[in-house]
């Protein structure tokens, strides 16, 4: 465990190591201004896949890689009958300090969730689910997927990227709180610097966070997850589950002026047989943040219940004598 530990440290002082000969901008406070917005616009996936077993690869590889992605995207397009997964607002790997990544995940060093046997039964299981309810089949919304229904998106912690939709997340920062609103969901989840947590029965979609400084890097940590709230889903890959009782460590280190790396560890020993590190880096952007208008547009969950309505009111008009 100590050597564990001690390897976690050391991937934790990369990004503070590269930052050396960067001097970022800063806060009337003096820490670095991670102010602006910042986008995820890449394909890389979460888990290794089976064409990589290494977690860089030089550039011409990256191309062929995408290449494979954006093929797989389509496929995944046609079986779900969704344009806009198949044909994701991305066009290359995620780079991180000027490394093309073949994944997210670091360390376990086979670049693979950890599921506990238990957790992996749960995750199929809700794999199936996942298939029906992406078909139709749900007896009342509450059946119904937490971002389906607009009260979750892509806010929560950890800060997770579905290369299908909108990649954008803007951050405001003072120096009591950092606010990082995401463009897709529409979540806005407030981190409060140097706050104590909140007491349990105060829960929030999006999880209770406090962040602390180390130099000049920021450290989060997360806690009260919802029950309701467990999966984070990815189009093309295994979901990340999250227990009520897990803890995830975010750092957000500032490697350039258009680089903001990202790291984060989920600790749920309910789920996982250990804790495990993930790391991407986000680019400053200069496109403008569009609202989400989940409720508004959200024709979707309505017409899929009054449907599966008229289903039961056929159904049973043929059972009449």
């Amino acid at each position: 465990m100590r050597l564990a530990l001690a390897a976690l440290a050391f991937l934790f002082a990369a990004p503070a190591a590269a930052q050396a000969s960067y001097q970022p901008p800063r806060t009337p406070d003096g820490h670095p201004d991670f102010q602006g917005v910042w986008s995820n616009k890449w394909l890389t996936p979460l888990e290794k896949t089976g064409a990589f077993a290494t977690l860089t690869i030089p550039p011409a590889q990256a191309t062929l890689a995408v290449g494979a992605i954006r093929k797989m995207a389509k496929q995944i397009s046609e079986i779900a009958n969704d344009p806009e997964a198949g044909d994701p607002d991305a066009h290359s790997l995620a780079v991180v300090r000027g490394e093309y990544r073949t994944r997210q995940i670091v360390e376990p060093a086979d670049g693979m969730l950890p599921y506990t046997p238990e957790a992996t039964k749960t995750v199929a299981a809700y794999q199936g689910q996942f298939v029906q309810l992406m078909m139709g089949k749900a007896d009342g919304p509450e059946q119904r997927l937490i971002w389906e229904r607009c009260l979750g998106g892509m806010g929560q912690a950890p800060l997770l990227y579905a290369w299908a939709i909108n990649g954008n997340r803007r951050i405001v920062q003072t120096k009591d709180a950092l606010v990082i609103h995401s463009e897709a969901g529409g979540d806005t989840r407030i981190i409060r610097i140097g706050g104590k947590k909140l007491p349990g029965s105060m829960g929030s979609f999006v999880g209770d966070s406090t962040g602390r400084w180390e130099g000049d890097t920021l450290v989060v940590e997360t806690t009260g997850f919802r029950a309701d709230d467990q999966f984070r889903v990815f189009i093309t890959a295994r979901p990340i589950m999250v227990s009520p009782d897990a803890r995830v460590i975010e750092r957000f280190t500032r490697l350039g002026a258009d680089e903001l790396n990202y790291q984060f560890t989920v600790e749920d020993p309910k789920v996982y047989a250990k804790p495990w590190l993930a790391e991407y880096s986000m680019v400053a952007s200069k496109e403008p943040m569009f609202e989400f208008a989940c409720h508004e547009g959200n024709y979707g969950l309505p017409n899929i219940l009054s449907g599966q309505r008229e289903i039961e009111r056929r159904k049973a008009a043929t059972l009449r004598p």
